[in-house]
């Protein structure tokens, strides 16, 4: 709001002029779709989970970067990826964990009611107070942008961020392939040992 106001203190009303809409990427100050779209793709793309990562902690395996890299852009073998491709049929789309959902990624990482309550203990671990957002990558950027602003903070928060979600897509698969199942404060501990083995 803050922001609102003080770009709003220069603003001069003028009675004798009348309202009119401006686009101010013509010349003629009109929409139009191709400078629309010529400036959405000149936009600089959003730093990569992988380029990022190469350049905060080089401690970080190149395995579980580019797990990381791989689940942001939904490419990991979730049931529901693997239904979409044919690989498995709709009756086994179910979550690993029992809950009933669909195994997406968000919900997998996020949402479960068993792997998502990993981020429950590792935000108050750390004294953290967040609501997962509904997406991984703004949850990434969430996460990693609590530790303040010291590029320290960042990238310990990004290095325990990469860490509980390797851990909780190797209990996945050991629950999917070995039957074995952690209890959650087992996963939390093997994140935390995980986090701070560099």
């Amino acid at each position: 709001m803050g922001d609102l106001i003080s770009l709003l203190q220069n603003v001069n009303l003028q009675v004798n002029n009348i309202d009119r809409w401006r686009w101010a990427l013509e010349s003629t100050n009109t929409f139009s779709v191709r400078s629309a779209y010529k400036f959405l793709t000149l936009q600089p793309p959003l730093v990569s989970l992988v380029d990022a990562l190469s350049q905060w902690h080089k401690d970080v395996p190149l395995k579980v970067v580019l797990f990381g890299w791989r689940m942001l852009r939904d490419r990991l073998s979730t049931k529901d990826n693997l239904f979409r491709r044919g690989v498995i049929d709709q009756a086994s789309r179910q979550c690993v964990s029992g809950c009933g959902s669909l195994e997406t990624s968000n919900h997998l990482f996020l949402h479960c009611n068993f792997f998502g309550s990993v981020w429950h203990f590792i935000y108050r671990w750390l004294g953290l107070s967040m609501v997962a957002p509904s997406q991984l990558p703004v949850h990434f950027y969430q996460f990693s942008g609590c530790g303040g602003a010291t590029k320290g903070h960042r990238s310990i928060l990004q290095v325990i961020w990469c860490a509980a979600n390797w851990e909780i897509w190797k209990e996945r698969n050991n629950r999917l392939f070995n039957g074995k199942e952690c209890p959650v404060y087992q996963v939390v501990d093997k994140i935390k040992s995980l986090a701070f083995m560099g």
